[in-house]
């Protein structure tokens, strides 16, 4: 029988004083709480812990047994590092037991003061490989908080191969997208999920449409079509203990004492009866009957042991708590608005800072069609997309990748491969094939999407370009990349102009940003067209209807928002309107941002090649013109919005999520 670990802790959530004592009176071995600043639970005035408050809570714990975790969690602008140290050092002089960390900027900045507080990385970094959790045992981390869409077996193994510690998420509320990746509420509201100030989109009610016509299928139900269950793994101690999990951990910083009360006792109860006496250890099903008498949502297990299941969400929401915000149309991008550029502010611009250098346009592509397009209309580097569309019959074979590659080299310009957004350890066999081809064909470097693919990159000789998916908002992070051997930097999609500009002035590297293209919301494990239509999954003789339809979500306002499948059978939703920056194509010029990129992986070729042809029309013009305002043709406009299969907004760069409004200004505002 396997020895049982006897330093199995269990992790409770506090937000408030009565809860905080609560759960350690239940018998919480640790405790997580947050400040009043820099942590993702912001938005409550009411909870959260002052400096004072966290002083007293070290000591109560401290004398009790208990060890104390702060949350320093959340995605920081440039300005708000100019307290960090201050509130660092206060932690470290107390002798708190560890720091929860997601933004790779505060990590940096806890390795260049001398600060010796145990980290442990948030489950919003999306650790969900070995090769990533390798990568930051080698920067100091002690513990890693895995990504809540990964099977028990795959944090086994991320524990045994890297050697680390392994938090994992037990019983609470869960996200239905990949965890710090969902940028829906952060561009629809400027209130980002990546920073706890999520308005749920996922809790709004959908139906299931056909994603050109925006009509109905068939009777297919509609409802809370992405309304994920609570999760709850009480009658799996026994498997928790077996991938090596080292702290169970309870979600719930905002609940009230007494509903923590029932649920650290009951898991208390538990891991105690399995320590003690595994052979004999059987689930008391009244604790499980009395947890479950008491939920907010009805309860799933998630990923911990099966692919996602039509079970794992409930479409009916009639155990939905509070439906925080409610469907909205989606700004626009329209004709009379591109005479009025936002960003022509003297906050915006400054002559000290004109630049004299033309971004590269940069061209994701999802075919040899579509490369053909671009290179013909004016594209100066191409992205071999990674993730194909099963809908589109998208795929880049290993002679297709080859002729990419002598088409683009031939015309004398950059190529870069793509690599998955997800690359759990079946995706990590596959990047490692493609990086073997990368090398034969001499590319220019590689996209990555975590410190995984990024490590790998390098172990390759490849030179690794980040992608907005590693969540880049201010200059720390960006130089903690740059000391690892990150060749280029993607800006976050939740990037506002202002601070774009301030990435690109402090930047080591090369920084680029997405100025064309759809953005994807939310990136899913979770199948929608296969659960609704057949009830199945990848793994359980699935039908792959994604491939003889093209499938959207219809919200209560009609905004029509596409699924695209990838061949991982992984759901990418995208928002109703497509990023376009061409009207102030100046402004981002004199940001001096050195590649714009096209993500056009979706598009049609005929599409490309018009809308290729006008960024290299107008990057062309502003090399000969100085300002932030480059007028467009209203005849190039119109070509360009006919043509579009979506319409155009600024997406992120006209929302500030690290100065975002209160949840009823946002509200208020919603047409």
């Amino acid at each position: 029988m396997k020895q049982i670990n006897n330093t199995v802790e269990l992790l409770a959530p506090a937000g408030r004083w009565d809860a905080f004592t609560t759960v350690i009176e239940s018998g919480a071995d640790a405790v997580y709480i947050g400040g009043k600043r820099f942590n993702m639970r912001l938005h409550r005035s009411d909870f959260n812990f002052t400096d004072e408050q966290i002083a007293e809570a070290v000591t109560y714990a401290h004398s009790r047994n208990v060890k104390l975790y702060i949350t320093v969690n959340n995605l920081l602008g440039n300005e708000e590092f100019a307290t960090l140290a201050n509130y660092l050092a206060f932690l470290q002089e107390i002798h708190i037991d560890a720091i929860i960390v997601q933004d790779l900027g505060v990590l940096h900045a806890i390795q260049n003061m001398d600060v010796s507080i145990p980290i442990h990385i948030s489950t919003m970094m999306n650790i969900h490989n070995v090769e990533s959790a390798l990568t930051l045992k080698e920067q100091g981390v002690k513990r890693i908080v895995t990504s809540r869409d990964i099977p028990l077996s795959l944090v086994k193994e991320i524990h045994e191969k890297a050697d680390i510690e392994v938090e994992y998420f037990i019983h609470g509320d869960l996200c239905i997208c990949h965890s710090g990746q969902c940028y829906s509420s952060g561009v629809l509201f400027g209130k980002s999920a990546n920073r706890g100030e999520c308005m749920k989109p996922c809790r709004w009610h959908y139906t299931l449409v056909e994603s050109n016509s925006g009509q109905t299928i068939g009777n297919l139900p509609s409802g809370y079509l992405l309304a994920i269950k609570d999760m709850c793994l009480l009658k799996h101690i026994p498997d928790l203990i077996h991938a090596g999990v080292c702290s169970f951990k309870i979600e719930g910083r905002m609940r009230h004492a007494d509903y923590l009360r029932e649920i650290v006792g009951i898991y208390r109860h538990a891991i105690d009866t399995y320590r003690d006496d595994p052979m004999s250890y059987a689930m008391n099903s009244s604790s499980y009957e009395q947890l479950y008498q008491s939920r907010v949502r009805d309860f799933t297990t998630a990923m911990s042991f099966t692919p996602s299941s039509a079970s794992l969400v409930d479409i009916s929401g009639e155990r939905e708590p509070l439906f925080l915000s409610r469907a909205a149309k989606e700004r626009s991008l329209a004709k009379e608005d591109i005479y009025d550029n936002p960003f022509e502010t003297a906050e915006h611009y400054s002559m000290e800072h004109e630049i004299t250098v033309i971004p590269q346009l940069s061209v994701n592509v999802g075919s040899i069609s579509a490369l053909i397009a671009a290179l013909d209309e004016g594209a100066d580097q191409i992205i071999v997309n990674a993730e194909g569309s099963q809908f589109r019959k998208q795929v880049w074979t290993k002679l297709l990748r080859k002729e990419a590659c002598d088409r683009t080299k031939d015309a004398g310009k950059i190529i870069r491969f793509g690599t998955p957004r997800i690359t759990t350890a079946i995706e990590m066999n596959d990047v490692r094939w493609l990086y073997e081809q990368a090398v034969s064909l001499k590319v220019d470097g590689v996209l990555v999407h975590n410190l995984g693919t990024a490590r790998l990159a390098k172990e390759y000789g490849l030179k690794p370009i980040a992608d907005y998916s590693l969540n880049i908002l201010n200059s720390t992070a960006l130089r903690f990349l740059e000391k690892r051997g990150i060749c280029g930097v993607t800006a976050s999609l939740e990037c506002s102009y202002s601070t774009l500009k301030q990435l690109v002035q402090n930047a080591a590297v090369p920084v680029e940003c997405v100025a064309h293209g759809p953005v994807t919301g939310m990136i899913l494990e979770h199948c929608i067209p296969a659960m609704i239509t057949s009830r199945s999954h990848k793994k359980d003789h699935c039908r792959q209807v994604c491939q003889y339809m093209g499938y959207a979500l219809r919200d209560e306002r009609g905004e029509i928002r596409p699924i695209e499948t990838d061949q991982y059978c992984r759901n990418h939703i995208l928002l109703a309107r497509d990023i376009c920056v061409l009207p102030y194509l100046g402004a981002f010029v004199q940001t001096g941002v050195k590649v714009l990129r096209i993500e056009a992986q979706y598009y049609e070729e005929a599409f490309i090649k018009t809308l290729v042809g006008l960024y290299r029309k107008y990057l062309n013009i502003a090399n000969e013109y100085s300002g932030l305002s480059l007028p467009i043709q209203e005849g190039d406009w119109d070509m360009l919005a006919k043509e579009s299969p979506r319409g155009f907004n600024l997406g992120g760069y006209v929302q500030d999520i690290t100065h975002s409004r209160s949840t009823a200004a946002v509200m208020r505002s919603i047409k």
